[in-house]
């Protein structure tokens, strides 16, 4: 089996290898930005080096994460105020929805994880919604664009 590296430098920003169980490697790293910084990870199952598209899509992340963390944000406020939100994530309350329509979005706290295969997801860890439970909630993106809320309230559930 190959030893697989303790950090990886993206563009001057180092992720670092933490402890997982055998199966899976992690590299994480927090950039500075937003209102106390923000986390990026690479995920890799089975542990293994991070493939060339992981290493492309944290690259883009890195790059933009401001910018890709408010395109999350508006995402979620859309699709869960929306019709559709109601559909895939059950119907909000009356004071989630004010949340939502609130001048700030009630998102925080975020974190980019990518897989492998260079998808990833924005997860915010810190929101006040009642559908987000202790785990926050995600946003599935194809390169730089939302495309999906990820409901993070059960992540046993397959």
């Amino acid at each position: 089996m190959s030893s697989l590296p303790d950090s990886i430098d993206i563009d001057g920003v180092v992720l670092t290898r933490i402890e997982a169980p055998d199966e899976i490697a992690c590299w994480t790293a927090g950039i500075d930005g937003g209102d106390g910084g923000w986390t990026v990870s690479i995920v890799a199952e089975p542990a293994e080096e991070p493939t060339t598209e992981a290493l492309e899509a944290a690259r883009g992340v890195i790059a933009d994460f401001a910018a890709l963390s408010e395109a999350g944000i508006r995402f979620l406020v859309e699709e869960l105020a929306g019709p559709a939100g109601t559909r895939s994530t059950g119907a909000l309350s009356a004071e989630d929805r004010a949340r939502l329509g609130a001048e700030e979005a009630p998102f925080g706290a975020p974190e980019a994880v990518i897989w492998q295969d260079g998808t990833w997801m924005m997860r915010f860890a810190e929101t006040s919604l009642a559908i987000a439970g202790d785990y926050g909630i995600g946003v599935m993106f194809a390169g730089a664009t939302p495309v999906a809320v990820e409901d993070l309230s059960d992540p046993d559930e397959d």
